[in-house]
């Protein structure tokens, strides 16, 4: 069954070991398999706050080995969609699925119009970013932390929403988030499968040996509102 783990990232602190000199925000070691570097995304939003194409080609177009990309029908390996919870006091989470070797198999953005329309759209779109750089694999990157001043990303938790001229020049990723990628994503995963006989899981990926029994849901991130 699946087990839900929440981890508010933000509250708890948790950082892991600097793998870059210059990029230290990797929230963990899960990321997505190298055999799909290309997760695709579906918009499954109504609100006109929300531009999730730009989104997600922002984040491609840093030229990382994830190349996140829009879905060309109705199943993606990410969702975006909105909150239908009214006493919901967030303004975005993300949530992961990892298979049982701890890779992200699918993701979940969750964003909360009833909230977000008393702000600027800008804040709007910094949520936004930033929840789709949790689900790529990235922490905070807040500024000074790491390498540089400013650290103007949408990856810094540390921005004054009703701040409109800090909001903007906080809504798309840096590159220091390109460096954390490049640092994630920069090595050659083992193909599963490899010692147990049978298929090779790359090519068959729904054989028996090859699907995940117990994976689980983490919430990796919630945006509460301030």
């Amino acid at each position: 069954m699946r087990t839900l783990i929440t981890v508010i990232i933000a509250a708890l602190g948790l950082l892991t070991v600097a793998t870059v000199a210059s990029a230290d925000h990797a929230w963990s070691v899960y990321h997505w398999p190298g055999d799909n570097l290309s997760p695709t995304v579906v918009d499954r939003t109504s609100s006109p706050l929300y531009d999730v194409s730009a989104g997600v080609l922002e984040w491609a177009d840093l030229g990382t080995p994830i190349q996140p990309k829009m879905a060309t029908g109705g199943k993606a390996d990410i969702k975006v969609g909105e909150s239908v919870i009214r006493s919901s006091s967030f303004l975005g989470l993300a949530g992961i699925y990892l298979d049982d070797d701890g890779h992200i198999t699918k993701a979940e953005v969750v964003l909360n119009t009833r909230l977000l329309v008393d702000y600027d759209p800008a804040v709007a779109d910094l949520v936004l970013c930033q929840e789709i750089g949790h689900i790529l694999g990235l922490d905070h990157n807040r500024d000074g932390d790491t390498g540089g001043l400013p650290d103007d990303t949408c990856m810094n938790d540390r921005v004054d929403l009703f701040d409109l001229s800090a909001v903007q020049q906080h809504i798309s990723p840096n590159s220091h988030d390109t460096d954390q990628l490049n640092a994630i994503y920069g090595h050659t995963d083992p193909v599963s499968g490899g010692d147990e006989g049978g298929p090779d899981c790359s090519k068959s990926p729904n054989a028996k040996k090859c699907r995940s029994g117990n994976g689980q849901w983490v919430t990796v991130h919630v945006f509460w509102a301030p």
